[in-house]
């Protein structure tokens, strides 16, 4: 059985308590006990009895696991499956009683809700995502403290992420991808004018509802998840297959165009099917950001647009300097690749495929749809 497949190694990973092969040794453990006719043991317990987690983790574990099984409720909240998870927490699907509708809830991981300092930020944070109100942004909806357990309820969103759905079919086609980048670009510049950067930008964070419309994640809150500190000491945030130059240097005062060269390095992968660039480890992937250009995506794919191409060399130059200064100035060549596209398929005549980037949120919510291929993509 692999360990995404058994929700409780999942949750002790996701917590960061101890290395998988100690899992899988608990595992291995538990497994005996089951073949020698004993009532196995959980694997927290197996692990604290190796000596190979604390009490107090242990017991965090438990808490945990209690929330997962639904036996305890947050704030009016009762948790229904885990979602997924990562350095900061994990994320559940959840009811939220008083209004009986699907919700999601971030809860801050036990060692994080710890840190004074952090906690701080992520309540600062996820009150400022609260106050946004785009389409293409996953709506924040309450942040809380539950007996220690620090949590934050997000819009539930019934879809597949970018990253599923390249995962599942390759590149998609141009003019989908385009819609999708154009729909991401409107959220950036919502969140521009409300002082928020994202710095994790990539295609796990956007999320295609049923009826096609992007959404962006974690915005806001992805700027709390720290990878681990580099050589020399300094902390970057972000992920290396989109991370910036400037993030990958580590630099303290990143702005909107990190953003945009994460989207740069989205939309890439999205028209080709991977990322800019590719290494043997995290920090060569990042090396690579800080001195290669990518290929230029016509060279992996002679089908696609000349001005496709410029935009994504744009949003990933070096210099921030160099690239889009603002959301809405992307914006306004992406709204042009698009209709040069439609015009190829004759829909000359119809309205313009986006919204200015001041538009309404309802307006600005027009979904990405599976078009006609004018490739041999999806």
């Amino acid at each position: 059985m692999s360990q995404d497949s058994d929700p409780e190694v999942q949750r002790i990973l996701d917590l960061g308590m101890t290395t998988l092969d100690r899992v899988e040794e608990a595992r291995a453990v538990r497994a005996k006990m089951v073949e020698m006719g004993l009532k196995p043991r959980s694997l927290g317990q197996i692990l604290y009895e190796k000596g190979y987690i604390e009490e107090e983790q242990l017991e965090a574990l438990r808490r945990e696991d209690r929330r997962f099984e639904g036996k305890e409720q947050i704030a009016g909240y009762r948790l229904l499956e885990r979602l997924g998870g990562g350095a900061m927490g994990t994320v559940y699907k959840a009811r939220q009683l008083s209004l009986d509708r699907d919700v999601a809830i971030k809860i801050l991981s036990a060692e994080l809700a710890q840190d004074p300092t952090f906690v701080a930020r992520f309540e600062r944070e996820a009150k400022a995502v609260a106050r946004l109100n785009h389409a293409n942004i996953i709506s924040g909806i309450d942040v809380g403290d539950a007996d220690g357990v620090k949590y934050f309820v997000m819009e539930y969103v019934d879809g597949s992420t970018v990253a599923s759905l390249l995962r599942r079919g390759g590149p998609l086609d141009e003019e989908r991808a385009l819609l999708i980048a154009q729909q991401v670009c409107r959220a950036l510049d919502h969140a521009y004018k409300n002082n928020l950067v994202h710095r994790d930008l990539k295609p796990d964070n956007v999320l295609i509802t049923r009826d096609g419309i992007a959404k962006v994640c974690d915005l806001g809150l992805a700027k709390l998840e720290d990878l681990p500190p580099s050589a020399d000491g300094a902390r970057r945030m972000g992920t290396p297959d989109y991370i910036s130059p400037e993030q990958a240097r580590g630099d303290a005062n990143v702005d909107i165009r990190s953003d945009l060269y994460g989207l740069g390095a989205t939309l890439h992968h999205m028209l080709v099917g991977r990322p800019p660039f590719d290494g043997a480890t995290p920090q060569a992937v990042m090396a690579k950001h800080l001195t290669e250009l990518p290929t230029p995506v016509r060279k992996l794919d002679a089908t696609l647009s000349p001005l496709t191409e410029v935009i994504v060399l744009r949003l990933m130059q070096k210099r921030r300097e160099d690239r889009y200064q603002t959301p809405a100035e992307c914006l306004q060549k992406l709204d042009e690749a698009v209709r040069g596209l439609q015009a190829e398929r004759g829909v000359g005549a119809a309205a313009p495929a986006s919204a200015p980037a001041a538009a309404p949120a309802a307006a600005a919510a027009r979904p990405a749809p599976v078009v006609t291929p004018r490739r041999r993509r999806r």
